[in-house]
């Protein structure tokens, strides 16, 4: 049968049907006509950060995708090569059986140097065999190249404060306020077989890549997908007017837990906004503020980011670049392996190890820790998070861990060093989240749980590793020193 007009979408990060911008405006222009297709880039698999679990969590996702595409009459084909390998070997069977190249292939962008630097490059290789590109819009609410000082594009933020003011500037207004309508849902008309005359010439290996990898998890796998996502928002959105006073709490469930899905794009800003019911131009209560405001240190991390990409394998401030860290790989070993003798660090340490997440709170003590009393490199733990989270996201993730350290863009000032003890006992002070993931320390009081006595080395519980009031003193003059 003669095909006419058709799209393809490139799904990568946006693996959602709803809300997708780029997906939807491909299917409007050809009449639902259009394929799905996603491509494994094996620079990104071997990155020395990768993620088992992580990607385990992708994968299920992918899983999610095709079933909901299949679903409403659409298709989803997963290819183990890169994009340009991908896009060569397809347009070479539309030719071999003289079928036209789609009219418009489309995605949404992605703000990552090296997803930039890739969809540079296929941009032009389209351009070149005369197809249409068509990008959107989707993985954030405002885009970095969107917000600037005053009328100058060139005027970057690097606090984010003024930042924060700028962009709720911007949401208000019409423009923004039109993107937190979903589109309208479309119906597909086209799957691959029908495409190549009842037969798809191009093999699937999602199956494959589950199969193999389901081999190596190491912790239990959410349940993933777009469903999945709308769920949490429904239960999530009855407690975000007591976000402001449980999100510091570890040991409740006072955090959204919509990173995991951010990470991926089955949720995204714009669609926690508008289900939420926060896509107004008022004010917001005290729980709903603190909660755009988390949504808003993502889009400046992502602007940093964009702006500076640089900080993706060096600190933001320059003059922290030769800090001489002191990087004792075995304080590191026992960071890790949440054995420092410091119960609120190993419980964060083992919540992640165990559940492929850990309370944002914990994740600033934790980073505090390791780069003030222990005095390794920022680089390292934010490498070993990467290889552990399920969210792990890298602005947000490098954000983080440059605030901590204080080599960020407005981090927190290099003599405020979070002391382990007090940070305990103020957020967790019946010490329940450090029971939950410290067996050897249930029986203690929650006045001793904190600080254990030393003679608790007898129970299989450690001694510090370091005294916390010395290595405090000592990275205050490492900082000075630089």
């Amino acid at each position: 049968m003669e095909i006419k007009d058709y799209g393809i979408h490139w799904f990568r990060r946006d693996l959602k049907i709803s809300g997708n911008l780029a997906l939807s405006n491909n299917l409007r222009a050809h009449g639902g006509r259009v394929l799905g297709l996603f491509c494994f880039d094996h620079l990104f698999l071997g990155r020395p950060d990768f993620s088992i679990n992580r990607f385990q969590f992708f994968l299920e996702t992918l899983v999610a995708l095709k079933k909901e595409l299949q679903k409403q009459g659409g298709d989803l084909l997963v290819l183990d090569v890169g994009p340009k390998s991908a896009y060569e070997n397809i347009f070479g069977l539309l030719r071999e059986h003289q079928i036209p190249p789609p009219h418009t292939v489309s995605w949404n962008r992605d703000y990552e140097p090296f997803a930039s630097k890739r969809d540079a490059e296929m941009l032009k290789w389209f351009q070149e065999k005369g197809v249409k590109v068509v990008t959107e819009r989707d993985h954030l609410l405002i885009e970095p190249h969107e917000i600037f000082k005053g009328d100058d594009p060139t005027a970057h933020y690097q606090v984010f404060t003024p930042f924060k003011r700028r962009w709720i500037e911007k949401f208000k207004t019409e423009e923004i306020q039109k993107r937190l309508i979903a589109p309208p849902a479309i119906p597909f008309q086209l799957k691959w077989s029908t495409l190549f005359n009842g037969k798809c010439f191009l093999k699937d290996h999602l199956e494959l890549f589950l199969e193999s990898n389901r081999k190596r998890v190491t912790i239990p796998i959410p349940l993933a997908g777009e469903s999945e996502g709308k769920k949490l928002i429904a239960l999530f959105r009855p407690k975000v007017k007591d976000y402001g006073l449980n999100r510091d709490i570890p040991s409740l469930e006072g955090t959204s837990r919509f990173s995991i899905f951010y990470k991926n794009g089955s949720l995204t800003a714009s669609q926690v906004i508008r289900e939420m019911k926060l896509n107004h131009t008022g004010e917001w209560n005290e729980g709903e503020e603190k909660f755009v405001s988390e949504l808003i240190w993502r889009e400046f991390y992502y602007y940093i980011l964009g702006r500076f990409p640089r900080v993706e394998n060096e600190p933001f401030l320059v003059k922290y670049k030769k800090i001489k860290w002191g990087n004792n790989r075995r304080w590191f070993q026992a960071w890790k392996d949440g054995q420092t003798g410091f119960p609120i660090i190993d419980a964060g340490m083992r919540q992640l190890n165990e559940t492929g997440w850990m309370h944002n709170r914990v994740r600033m003590i934790v980073a505090s820790f390791l780069t003030k009393d222990l005095h390794i490199d920022w680089r390292w733990g934010e490498k070993y998070f990467m290889e552990k989270l399920l969210d792990g996201d890298l602005a947000a993730n490098n954000g983080g861990w440059q605030w901590a350290a204080s080599t960020g863009c407005d981090p927190q000032p290099y003599f405020r060093v979070f002391n382990p003890y007090l940070q305990s006992k103020r957020f967790d002070p019946e010490g329940v989240y450090l029971k939950k993931y410290l067996p050897e320390l249930r029986d203690l009081t929650s006045q001793s749980i904190h600080e254990p006595p030393h003679d608790l080395m007898t129970s299989g519980y450690p001694a510090p590793i370091v005294d916390h009031s010395v290595q405090r003193l000592e990275a205050i003059a490492l900082y000075k020193g630089n």
